[in-house]
């Protein structure tokens, strides 16, 4: 489950599988580049992905450069609370970026074992 996919139409396929799974816990799943190019997403909102694409990859760049400059090494995951007690996770997956967006008060424990079983560093 957790080899990296790089094809956008299976690792779309391999999105899906993961929103099924998840079973309505998370809401959005995207790929993306480190440049904000959206590389594939899944769904259960609406939302403009380019955007969310540009914004996760501002977050991540912050976050490792300051990371970087107190010598610190790289994040694991980045976790934001939303106002909405959504939870927005960002992790590295291969060379990318894997964005995960929750339902409002997510069982965070399921949702930490989920993104860890199909997205291993």
């Amino acid at each position: 489950m957790s080899s990296y996919v790089q094809d956008p139409e299976t690792l779309k396929g391999y999105l899906d599988e993961v929103i099924r799974v998840s079973r309505g816990a998370l809401e959005v799943l995207m790929v993306v580049k480190p440049d904000g190019t959206p590389v594939a997403y899944a769904n259960t909102i609406s939302l403009r992905p380019d955007f969310l694409a540009a914004a996760i990859s501002t977050v991540s760049g912050v976050v490792t450069s300051v990371l970087d400059m107190m010598r610190l090494g790289d994040y694991r995951r980045i976790y934001v609370e939303l106002e909405d007690r959504r939870y927005m996770f960002a992790l590295h997956y291969g060379g990318d970026i894997v964005v995960a967006i929750t339902k409002p008060n997510p069982n965070l424990g399921f949702i930490n074992m989920l993104l860890s079983v199909y997205f291993k560093r």
